[in-house]
């Protein structure tokens, strides 16, 4: 069903349920009210316990101080995500959904609805709670405390006395503000240790073999319906424990029907008369491979005599050659009419492209002078037309997120990719790559399907935690991080400008504080409409 008559048949449905029940004052004997849509419960029960936890003064004023460097890194770090994303708007063909903007587990398309719900759950609960330690660390009275909910809870709160709080300084004030995203962020990087750390670091693989993590449509793999996330454990009989053993087979020639084992779904299933050989996965435009009409799924069984029977193969081949020189070629395409790959009679030949040109255009950071000359396919190969990795690729993923990162780019690289798993379809992680791993180790006493809910448990509580932490340090006014925001500049402005009466000084900061929430606003709508506007 359409995610928006989705949203829209759970909306109407709520917006009935709360008017019926209004009506009948369901909500007056519950002490509950409305805002809009929404509805509120308060309480005064809870005041007690925080006033207990915030006893120890001198680790809550520790935390309140670190809470505000965290703030203020995490401030500059989302600001500068969100500017760099409005400079490639451009480059998005489609735009996210407004689905995708709704942090609603069940109607958000990557958010689960039970893991969703507890992750938002337990980060609103600490984000409050942290909110309302410190405010008694300040000794600020809270008047009381409540959760909002909107078809699911979508918040909660912990009310101080709104005239004690702006009556207070500042720095006080600020440490209320930050304590509430800071508890999220510092919450998501432990439970990413654990998730890490402990949970994915305990997982081996059931089977040793190539893992499967792509399949080059019109390929021979493709049509014999070799499935993504399978293990490769033989090709023609020679056993493959891992990608570099199907780089070394030798055995085989190209254009050769051969039988794969592979494991899929925990079963060992076979694909027979498959044609062997390195298969055209991509051809870029306007280079040698394009302008001969190699395309993908195409195997290439010679080059310049040489027979492909795996890259060395192809590599040594094209030592030998140079830019501008035509060369012979044989390739194999699918015809649809013999139901089989077949030599294809207008691939003969093709002219070489430079491979400094090609390295000028797409990688000028890796180009070199020696490759001046160098003769170039401009098009990338694979076995049969499978992307193989080992079979530990996704556990070594996500228990090592950030092993081999040297520079502020690649750090920052696997930060976005751990953060995309649900757009990776990796999150919640289930079957198929559930059966590719099995706990060990300090897990190996849990059941595969307790490890696996659990495991996902704190992923979704890693990944709420810092979207809320990070939502709510954005310099917009009604968030957490407007208001520290806007104390700041004060601050700065009653310093830069003393002689400023305290209505002067109040309309400068709320001059500019507002520009900055509309500035956040505009980058973040801009991500809607932006690909529509420019594409």
């Amino acid at each position: 069903m359409n995610g928006y008559l989705i949203a829209l048949i759970v909306l109407s449905a709520w917006i009935a349920a709360v008017y019926l029940l209004n009506r009948s004052k369901w909500f007056d004997r519950h002490g509950m009210s409305l805002m809009g849509p929404m509805v509120m419960w308060k309480t005064r029960k809870g005041r007690e316990f925080i006033d207990r936890v915030a006893m120890r003064k001198r680790l809550w004023s520790f935390y309140g101080k670190l809470s505000l460097w965290i703030c203020a890194g995490a401030m500059v770090t989302i600001m500068t995500l969100l500017l760099w994303e409005a400079t490639i708007v451009s480059q998005v063909e489609e735009a996210p959904s407004p689905e995708l903007i709704l942090g609603i587990p069940g109607i958000n398309p990557i958010i689960p609805l039970w893991y969703g719900i507890l992750g938002l759950v337990v980060a609103i609960v600490v984000h409050e709670l942290s909110h309302g330690i410190i405010t008694r660390l300040g000794d600020m009275k809270i008047t009381s405390l409540g959760i909002l909910f909107f078809v699911f809870p979508v918040g909660a709160f912990v009310e101080p006395n709104e005239s004690e709080l702006q009556n207070t300084t500042r720095l006080k004030r600020a440490k209320v503000f930050a304590a509430g995203p800071a508890s999220n962020l510092l919450l998501a990087m432990v439970v990413l240790g654990i998730f890490s750390g402990l949970m994915m670091s305990s997982v081996q693989p059931t089977h040793e073999g190539a893992l499967t993590t792509g399949v080059v449509e019109s390929s021979p793999a493709y049509y014999a319906d070799i499935p993504q996330t399978s293990v490769v454990v033989s090709i023609g009989g020679q056993s493959v424990t891992s990608p570099e053993d199907v780089d070394q087979i030798s055995a085989i020639d190209p254009g050769t029907a051969v039988s794969v084992d592979y494991y899929f779904e925990g079963e060992l299933e076979t694909a027979e008369n498959i044609v062997y050989g390195m298969v055209v996965s991509y051809a870029v435009e306007g280079y040698a491979a394009d302008e001969s009409g190699l395309v993908a799924g195409m195997v290439l069984t010679s080059i310049n005599g040489t027979s492909v029977r795996n890259m060395d193969d192809l590599r040594d081949a094209m030592d030998l050659t140079v830019a501008g020189q035509v060369v012979d070629v044989s390739a194999m395409s699918y015809n649809v009419t013999a139901d089989a790959f077949v030599v294809d009679p207008e691939i003969t030949s093709l002219t070489l492209s430079d491979k400094h040109d090609f390295y000028s255009e797409y990688y000028p950071g890796e180009n070199e002078d020696a490759f001046i000359g160098d003769g170039y396919l401009g098009a990338g190969f694979l076995p049969m037309g499978l992307n193989l990795r080992d079979a530990n690729y996704y556990s070594s993923m996500l228990a090592h997120p950030f092993e081999g990162d040297d520079t502020l780019d690649e750090f920052s690289m696997s930060w976005l990719r751990l953060i995309a798993l649900p757009f990776l379809d990796l999150a919640p992680i289930r079957s198929p790559v559930t059966d590719l791993y099995e706990p060990t180790g300090a897990v190996s006493w849990m059941p595969d399907g307790v490890f696996w809910i659990l495991t996902n448990s704190l992923y979704w509580i890693f990944w709420l935690n810092l979207m809320i932490g990070l939502t709510n340090v954005l310099p917009a006014v009604p968030l957490d991080g407007g208001y520290l925001f806007r104390d700041a500049f004060d601050y700065i402005v009653s310093k830069a400008r003393s002689g400023y009466t305290k209505e002067q000084r109040e309309k400068v900061v709320g001059t500019i504080t507002l520009a900055f929430a509309l500035m956040v606003l505009f980058l973040i709508l801009w991500q809607l409409v932006g690909p529509a506007i420019l594409n």
